[in-house]
């Protein structure tokens, strides 16, 4: 079973400040839950930022892309498509082991 999806417009992200805060209108901006790079490619970095959407207050993800050199750094973060499909998203808790050297106390 696949997750549920919404589709979001270039416009409706920048104006809750998806992915730059700093679009946001004023009393419109999305709580960002995560942020974290997901891959790397030639001349961009892929980035997934997982969202609280101020409207109905449910959780989503979308991937975008930026630039690596000032030659880039005009990157649409959206790869110049119109709508922007977001997986809805739910908090899940895993138990995360750790390594460290035997007898280090730490």
């Amino acid at each position: 079973m696949s997750a549920p999806t919404r589709e979001f417009t270039r416009e409706e992200l920048e104006e809750i400040g998806i992915p730059y805060e700093w679009d946001a209108e004023p009393g419109k901006a999305a709580e960002q839950l995560h942020e974290e790079q997901v891959d790397t490619r030639r001349w961009v970095s892929v980035h997934e930022v997982v969202f609280r959407a101020p409207d109905d207050g449910k959780a989503y993800s979308v991937m975008y892309e930026e630039g690596l050199t000032e030659q880039q750094e005009d990157t649409d973060p959206w790869d110049y498509e119109d709508t922007i499909t977001a997986t809805e998203m739910e908090p899940h808790e895993v138990t995360l082991t750790v390594w460290r050297p035997a007898g280090s106390g730490q």
